[in-house]
């Protein structure tokens, strides 16, 4: 896909990138069937109580405690489990995380932590699963759709800028008049709100839309002559093909590019010290939009240009994509310095190339996108290994 075409849609890679870090968490069915009187009072006196003193201060959802992933005050959060599975599996013991946590006998899940459970109360629990988990009013108390941290729902998935990509075939609306298959989607929704098209553009306009938006610049007034009186049918087609060979294009919409990974020709702060070879990544940007790079090849050589494509000088200039962070040469907290570089770098990588506002999940799984905190970290961790070089 040529850079040329993609200008503003990084929204739509963001699938690709992201769907194989998201953890899907899906609930068992609730028992069909009530538990019977005797099943229910000795769930009520013996069980819940149970529960509720020695689990509920790390594992309840009313509580909003979820270590590990797990709630355990409703059959369904402990039927979907945590991070390590289901909790139980009703019948049976011997296969339940539950019951193999309370006896201790892995030695990487012993619960509770502080302090084994009594004879009588492993008995009890394992009654209870043995039972088949007999929980009154189950279906009354099932977890809510509420996302448990560092878990992507079933819902959560269904997100629109997360779906793939898919092919639609246009309208029949706009007989008469639409040109192109994007003009048949807008003439359909001319038509529900009962609006006109409207009119031809005179190709005086026409033209000087057409050059501001490529290059940003007026056309001259021969240029306006040569056009208007171009007899041609294809006289637009070959004016966007002459605006696009020039070297204007490539100096206007570089810089939109150049504006989302915060290009400067300084480091930023009170000192703000000038880099002399930062020229350098920014008529690689330009190249490559005049040259028509591909877009993944473009997103390659920036983000790992260097391990991808040592012997290739552009790929190597790309890779001052991870240099545009604001620095302090004479910044005596080193530490704290490059925490905030790190961070930056992290957070320009996911608005840029994934088309995903991430920094929030820097603290905390987000609450309404399916972005989680360890995804965070994730990203980082890969970026974490720079090593800026000002003199290549």
């Amino acid at each position: 896909m040529p850079i040329r075409q993609y200008h503003f849609i990084s929204t739509r890679f963001a699938p690709a990138c992201w769907v194989g870090l998201l953890t899907l968490t899906l609930s068992p069915p609730l028992p069909a069937a009530e538990p019977t009187p005797e099943q229910a009072r000795f769930f009520e006196a013996e069980v819940r109580p149970l529960l509720a003193e020695k689990c509920y201060s790390c594992h309840s959802e009313a509580k909003n405690k979820f270590r590990g992933g797990l709630s355990v005050d409703s059959l369904a959060g402990l039927l979907r489990g945590g991070d390590t599975g289901p909790a139980i599996v009703p019948g049976e013991p011997s296969k339940s995380l539950l019951i193999e946590a309370i006896l201790y006998s892995n030695d990487d899940l012993q619960m509770p932590p502080k302090r084994k459970l009594t004879d009588a109360e492993i008995a009890t629990l394992t009654k209870w699963v043995k039972l088949g988990a007999p929980w009154p009013n189950a279906k009354k108390s099932v977890a809510s759709n509420r996302r448990i941290p560092g878990n992507i729902t079933e819902e959560d998935r269904q997100w629109w800028a997360f779906q793939p990509i898919q092919a639609v075939t246009p309208p029949s609306a706009g007989e008469g008049w639409a040109r192109t298959p994007v003009d048949r989607f807008i003439a359909q929704k001319l038509q529900e709100r009962s609006l006109t098209p409207a009119p031809i553009t005179a190709r005086a306009v026409l033209i000087r839309r057409a050059t501001f938006d490529l290059w940003g610049l007026p056309p001259s007034p021969e240029e306006i002559e040569a056009f208007v009186s171009d007899p041609d049918p294809n006289a637009y087609e070959k004016l966007i093909d002459r605006l696009l060979a020039s070297p204007h294009y490539g100096e206007r919409w570089a810089r939109h590019w150049l504006d989302l990974v915060r290009y400067a020709d300084s480091d930023g702060y009170r000192l703000d010290s000038y880099r002399p070879d930062a020229w350098r990544y920014r008529d690689y940007v330009i190249r490559s939009f005049n040259t028509d790079k591909s877009y993944d090849r473009f997103v390659q050589e920036q983000l790992a240009g260097d391990e991808l494509f040592p012997n290739d000088p552009d790929a190597i200039t790309a890779t001052g994509y991870l240099r545009h962070w604001i620095y302090e040469y004479n910044q005596r907290d080193v530490r704290t310095q490059w925490d905030l570089i790190l961070t930056d770098v992290t957070d320009t990588t996911a608005d840029v190339f994934l088309g995903l506002g991430l920094q929030c999940a820097r603290c905390h799984d987000h609450k309404f996108d399916p972005l989680l905190q360890k995804d965070y970290f994730r990203l980082q961790a890969f970026l974490s290994n720079i090593l800026p070089q000002d003199n290549v």
